[in-house]
């Protein structure tokens, strides 16, 4: 939930590594059903923005949206985007296995829902890293670069011809990593020079 003043809440976070089998689905349920299953009112909201922009004339991309794995990962153990701050970070440190297993389920899942979006009508798709400032440069790239590095070889081979960003905000150190995936798309924040940026 997202209520007005208190940011990002997640009412019943995970609150073990044992969680992660007993109330996330496993990685082969994620599908296109599940999707759909889940996300559907997302899906129709896509569509009713496309049937919108053609009777209106609206010549403009629809950008699909995620965020990504660890930024999920992030809010789904700490349960708040202003509380709890450092238990993404301790569950990367304390429960590395369980923290992989949760970001490979999360990568699937980002995939088959832009994937998703992109066959409802968006025209070009962005990841949002959203927690990035809650990240150092070595988890970084031992956790979150290779989920971004598979969520961007397999959206650009199912769609190639779909613009794909990615924006990892607060860690600008991993935008020359991110620049070398197959993005074609780095976008940056206010902390970045942007005469040195290229």
């Amino acid at each position: 939930t997202m209520p007005g003043g208190v940011g990002i809440q997640v009412p019943r976070p995970l609150a073990s590594p044992e969680e992660v089998s007993s109330r996330i689905p496993s990685i082969d349920q994620i599908n296109e059903a599940f999707v759909e299953e889940k996300l559907g009112h997302v899906l129709e909201a896509v569509r009713q923005i496309r049937q919108k922009m053609r009777e209106e004339n609206k010549d403009i991309p629809l950008i699909g949206f995620s965020a990504a794995p660890w930024t999920l990962l992030f809010y789904m153990v700490g349960g708040s985007s202003r509380k709890n701050t450092d238990i993404g970070m301790k569950w990367l440190n304390e429960h590395p296995e369980e923290s992989k297993t949760l970001l490979e389920i999360l990568t699937k899942l980002v995939i088959e829902y832009m994937s998703a979006q992109v066959e409802n009508g968006a025209h070009m798709l962005q990841v949002f890293e959203a927690m990035g400032m809650m990240i150092d440069e070595d988890n970084f790239d031992r956790f979150a670069l290779p989920c971004l590095r598979e969520i961007s070889r397999e959206l650009k081979t199912r769609f190639p011809n779909v613009p794909l960003m990615v924006f990892s905000r607060g860690a600008s150190f991993a935008n020359s990593g991110l620049s070398k995936l197959e993005f074609d798309v780095v976008t940056i924040d206010g902390s970045v020079d942007r005469s040195t940026a290229r």
